[in-house]
């Protein structure tokens, strides 16, 4: 049976899409001297926050990196939410005893932020950032990592994510992965990745689950 529910978060859950957009071409104008164009955001898309500011600029990466963050924090609130449909998915999860986690690439600090601001700390069990591993997304450490510490095995568990590192990530862990139809990133570009699942609307991750049961049944 599936009792575990592992989540990307940035992409998944909250809708950090045009915060991140925004500073990745306020910065890639200021620090190389043009805008990204739609293959390079989606290229950095799901990346950790250094390696998007290695690919703007790798001289000045370590500058970078602490005025982005402070840029983020600013604004974060005004231009972020959480993807609909997604209040009502954890309602009823939380009515149906399942392990939730997180796994992202997104820093402690910029996780913990989005949950404060979605007020959804409260519902999972473990929460794995970058900061918490030595080996970011599309390694399997942190789904392993999360698994480890919610006591599942990977066959009860599924990971829900919204780009190629999540989906790669959970098939190395030997999780079921789910892609979100919500994702920035084109489907062209994830398929190849072979997702188990692909869900149109959070409330389909319980069809998904009661399909995989029925199965096992």
């Amino acid at each position: 049976m599936i009792h575990t529910l592992i989540f990307d978060f940035d992409g998944t859950i909250i809708d950090t899409n045009l915060i991140i957009a925004k500073g990745l071409n306020v910065f890639a104008k200021a620090y190389r001297g043009s805008r990204l164009t739609e293959k390079e955001l989606e290229g950095l898309t799901g990346k950790p926050l250094y390696d998007q500011m290695t690919a703007l600029n790798p001289q000045r990466a370590d500058e970078m990196l602490p005025r982005f963050r402070a840029w983020y924090a600013k604004r974060h609130d005004t231009l972020t939410r959480a993807f609909q449909g997604i209040d009502e998915l954890f309602e009823d999860l939380g009515q149906c005893g399942f392990k939730l986690a997180i796994v992202s690439n997104n820093s402690r600090e910029g996780v913990h932020m989005g949950l404060r601001h979605l007020g959804m700390r409260h519902l999972f069990q473990t929460v794995i950032t970058c900061d918490d591993v030595q080996d970011k997304k599309p390694s399997p450490e942190g789904v392993q990592l999360a698994l480890k510490q919610l006591g599942s095995r990977p066959e009860e568990a599924l990971f829900i994510g919204d780009s190629a590192g999540d989906l790669i990530a959970s098939r190395r862990a030997g999780v079921a992965s789910v892609l979100v139809g919500w994702t920035s990133i084109s489907r062209e570009a994830l398929m190849p990745h072979q997702p188990d699942f692909v869900i149109e609307h959070p409330l389909e991750l319980l069809e998904v689950v009661s399909l995989i049961e029925a199965q096992i049944a």
